[in-house]
């Protein structure tokens, strides 16, 4: 049980942090849908845009972690 109990506990911490980004990744959209017609430089623009699509890739790389980490409870438990 202790290795069920691991990976519960794993998955936990996951989708604590897949809420963080989540959570980042839209406050981000957001702030740059409603002030792209205020960026002088083009700069912060790109930036912003940049952080938005890595947030969004560690979101889908910590999906993929999340159901192999559901996977091996699931063979776990059997």
């Amino acid at each position: 049980m202790p290795k069920l109990d691991e990976a519960k506990e794993r998955l936990g911490l996951l989708k604590f942090w897949l809420g963080v980004f989540v959570a980042i990744f839209v406050g981000l959209i957001s702030w740059i849908a409603t002030n792209y017609t205020s960026f002088k430089d083009s700069l912060i623009f790109y930036g912003a845009c940049i952080c938005a699509v890595v947030f969004l890739i560690c979101i889908i790389l910590g999906n993929r972690y999340a159901m192999k980490i559901l996977k091996e409870i699931r063979d776990l438990k059997k």
